[in-house]
């Protein structure tokens, strides 16, 4: 009798929860640059959770700028290969990031037009609150010179394997003048409609259904999707994901609680679970 295999994930996607309408569906998006946006406490480090998880499993390096301090990337210290956490530390990952693409560029070149994970390592760049680089005053000069590297590494990064995860409360242009590099996007719970076409920069998703002013406060991790791309909107849950889970990337241990393996069974537990409780809410 032939032996059942499951399918894998493939390496191009991440998986990031469960359709809110059909939650037995798990919702992955493709490996392209990511902007993530939603009101305090709306669940947006879930998806940077489980985006980062993904990554760490597969081997893949994650470069992680957060200008609140190094709040939310400290969580992730033993996972990272860069952090920054100031102004000066971001010009310098930024400048780094550029030099590692032109880098690649100069060897590929000519060989192919999109490298893969054989060929270099894929690189996760997170930006957390990423319109603290929008800066004004005496800072305006180096302020201008991150937002230029930015453009550089958002129009230059995918076909060199390298993916930017931008995540903001503040979806106004003048916090984000690179929104247009941005095709992928997730917007999570807003304050209102305006809101919700300066997240997506079109008002195609609106009229496909997309509606994330109206998600509730008390439905923390709900979002809807939406890839340019492929011109499609889908209304998703993402799991929540606690402290401890996020510590335990950095053990890479089969065995003791806190593992890494350990994460990832308590995660896709969570996203089983998740997908239960949608259910059940729903009276399917």
């Amino acid at each position: 009798m032939k032996q059942r295999t499951s399918t894998p994930t493939p390496t191009d996607r991440y998986v990031v929860g469960v359709e809110a309408l059909r939650p037995k569906k798990a919702v992955s998006i493709p490996r392209k640059h990511l902007f993530v946006c939603g009101a305090s406490g709306s669940g947006k480090g879930s998806v940077e959770a489980a985006i980062i998880r993904q990554e760490v499993d597969r081997g893949g390096e994650v470069w992680f700028c957060d200008l609140k301090a190094g709040m939310e990337a400290e969580n992730y210290r033993q996972v990272l290969t860069r952090k920054a956490y100031d102004l000066d530390e971001a010009e310098v990952l930024l400048s780094d990031l550029n030099d590692e693409i032109e880098r690649r560029a100069r060897l590929y070149r000519g060989k192919t037009r999109l490298i893969d994970d054989t060929q270099e390592k894929h690189i996760l760049a997170v930006f957390d609150e990423v319109g603290d680089l929008v800066r004004t005053g005496v800072e305006k000069k180096q302020s201008d010179h991150c937002v230029s590297l930015m453009r550089s590494v958002l129009s230059r990064g995918r076909a060199e394997n390298i993916t930017v995860l931008i995540a903001t409360q503040n979806p106004r242009m003048d916090a984000l003048p690179f929104r247009n590099l941005l095709l992928v996007s997730l917007a999570m719970r807003l304050g209102s409609e305006a809101e919700a076409r300066m997240v997506y920069g079109s008002d195609e998703p609106i009229r496909q259904g997309a509606r994330p002013w109206l998600i509730p406060i008390n439905r923390p991790g709900d979002a809807y999707l939406w890839d340019a791309e492929t011109c499609s909107v889908v209304y998703l849950h993402v799991p929540y994901t606690t402290d401890d889970e996020i510590r335990g990337l950095a053990c890479p241990s089969d065995g003791g609680v806190g593992g890494r393996a350990e994460a990832a069974r308590k995660w896709k537990w969570r996203l089983s679970i998740t997908a239960t409780s949608e259910q059940r809410r729903r009276g399917d």
